[in-house]
């Protein structure tokens, strides 16, 4: 019995981390040559390691789909057209940085 509890949550767990890797993915392709995390990236914008500390997930999905409303000057493109699970994919990847 508790060796098929264990394997539930291992399971389960391993759902969770696997579900997180679309958006992981998508920030690599897309993210990673202007921004750094743990370390690793362009340094063209912020830093993100610790982005969910400092934004909400509505300020996440604002700044990705529209960053010259709140920074007019910024070189930061548009992803407006990212596609409603793309975008849903890379919040909550973002949401993990904490």
């Amino acid at each position: 019995m508790r060796s098929g509890l264990l394997l539930l949550v291992f399971i389960l767990l391993s759902g969770a981390a696997w579900a997180d890797m679309p958006g992981e993915k998508l920030f690599h392709r897309k993210c990673t040559m202007c921004h750094i995390v743990k370390g690793r990236g362009g340094a063209i914008g912020p830093e993100l390691t610790k982005v969910a500390v400092r934004m909400s997930e509505a300020q996440l999905q604002a700044k990705i789909a529209y960053p010259k409303k709140s920074h007019p000057g910024s070189s930061m493109p548009s992803f407006a057209t990212l596609e409603a699970g793309e975008m849903q994919s890379l919040i909550s990847y973002l949401k993990t940085l904490k």
